[in-house]
């Protein structure tokens, strides 16, 4: 199976509505969170001499969060989000873009850890349930779970029950996760 497949199948897994399969690129969106999954090809390294382009070619006006899936995915990585902070001094401006750095060699793993990072960073666009949760750890007051989840995990090899729950007031978010005892074949 390609790179793209197993991409494709690690989202469609966590919940994702899958948009635009391109050769080198998938469009995907959990709820109101859309993201871009980059597959970089192996000699090639991004080179823009104006950053705008980058926006352009990338799509980034488009997308709350870019994974970056390459050999060398913390090189290029930092190449782009050097650019967003160039394009917000020099052209005033901003980007909400996140960046996710997959390496190929752990791609379901890093794709899993990445998803779970920007679940935790953009809940209130994955938010499917808004329920009371546990104490906070600061203030005692009730959390607010706002998303849950089920899969199948490549890292813990066993099912993942899913959690992020918020406090407002102190804004603390917690991303829990519960592993099942139980090893399930991947």
């Amino acid at each position: 199976m390609g790179i793209i497949e197993r991409v494709v199948e690690e989202l469609r897994k966590r919940g994702f509505r899958i948009r635009i399969i391109r050769d080198n690129a998938i469009r995907a969106d959990l709820n109101r969170f859309r993201v871009k999954v980059w597959i970089v090809p192996n000699d090639y390294f991004p080179w823009w001499s104006n950053p705008l382009d980058m926006v352009e070619e990338l799509e980034l006006n488009d997308v709350d969060a870019i994974f970056i899936v390459s050999e060398r995915p913390y090189v290029i990585s930092d190449y782009i989000v050097n650019n967003m902070s160039k394009i917000r001094y020099w052209f005033n401006k901003e980007l909400n873009v996140k960046v996710y750095s997959i390496n190929v060699d752990r791609l379901e793993e890093d794709l899993e850890d990445s998803i779970n990072l920007a679940i935790t960073n953009n809940y209130s666009k994955v938010s499917n349930v808004l329920l009371r949760g546990d104490t906070c750890p600061s203030c005692g007051l009730p959390m607010k779970l706002v998303y849950s989840s089920r899969y199948l995990s490549h890292r813990w090899k066993s099912w993942v029950n899913e959690y992020v729950e918020v406090c407002e007031r102190c804004n603390i978010i917690s991303h829990k996760l519960i592993i099942s005892h139980t090893y399930d074949r991947l």
